[in-house]
């Protein structure tokens, strides 16, 4: 996989020098094998970096999941991105990519959030780049979704917490020790 991303950036690079035009390198999927994402899902969900671990209810949701992804999806190799803190307008991912799942806990506070995910390249710019919006009203509590089809986004995966729905052009981004923690499972 490193080759690749070194050869791709490599020509992607040349064209630049070719065409005049500037070369930005994107952030690029990074895919793990089914068993050690799968074991890196049960180490959030049991107290790992997500933090005092979810819920009974949400580890049998993921566990079933799981189990559907390696009967119809043929074992998908994905990638586990986590979350810690989040604020606004962060951007792990260019590119067409899917979200398959969600799964977000409010830290202790009485701020309203909402996680947003936008479909975009760089920002959180416009309401209409918005795709989803999960909302964490009560403190300590968690959310999780599944699309076990995943969630298409076309230019890019953008993440924010927000102290309202939809979250874009001015509405109020959380502060630091409102926004959630978790991860997301991604893939093509």
């Amino acid at each position: 996989m490193r080759v690749l991303r070194s050869v791709l950036t490599f020509i992607l690079g040349a064209l630049a020098v070719l065409t005049g035009l500037p070369f930005v390198p994107l952030a690029v999927l990074a895919t793990e094998a089914p068993v050690t994402m799968w074991d890196k899902v049960d180490s959030r969900l049991n107290g790992g970096p997500v933090g005092t671990g979810a819920t009974p209810c949400a580890q049998m949701c993921f566990r079933a999941f799981k189990s559907w992804c390696m009967q119809h999806l043929r074992g998908i190799n994905l990638q586990l991105i986590d979350m810690a803190d989040l604020t606004v307008d962060i951007n792990p991912l260019d590119g067409a990519i899917r979200v398959y799942a969600i799964y977000a806990r409010k830290q202790p506070t009485a701020t309203d959030t909402y996680f947003n995910i936008f479909d975009d390249a760089a920002t959180d710019g416009t309401a209409a780049d918005a795709r989803l919006s999960l909302p964490l009203l009560e403190s300590g509590r968690e959310v999780f979704a599944f699309y076990p089809d995943g969630l298409p986004l076309v230019d890019g995966l953008v993440v924010g917490a927000y102290t309202a729905l939809i979250g874009a052009n001015g509405v109020t981004p959380t502060t630091t020790g409102d926004g959630p923690n978790g991860f997301l499972l991604v893939g093509l």
